[in-house]
């Protein structure tokens, strides 16, 4: 039987009033969990296939998570 896994790039663009300027980051998802938080494009498409690989692979554990409330 197969194991499916859904891996996504979210794109987050947001005013930063501490920058005074509007910023972008990139969130890499497996599943239900943000394994990556980047600053550019690139960078995301790096991890995603990073990512991707270590579970095709089977070598990702998850270390840390936790849900904070703001």
């Amino acid at each position: 039987m197969k194991t499916y896994m859904k891996f996504k790039i979210e794109k987050e663009t947001r005013w930063d009033v501490s920058k005074m300027d509007i910023v972008t980051k990139y969130f890499v998802w497996a599943g239900s969990q943000c394994l990556a938080l980047v600053n550019t494009e690139e960078e995301a498409l790096v991890m995603y296939d990073k990512i991707k690989a270590s579970y095709i692979k089977g070598e990702t554990v998850v270390i840390k998570e936790e849900n904070i409330e703001f």
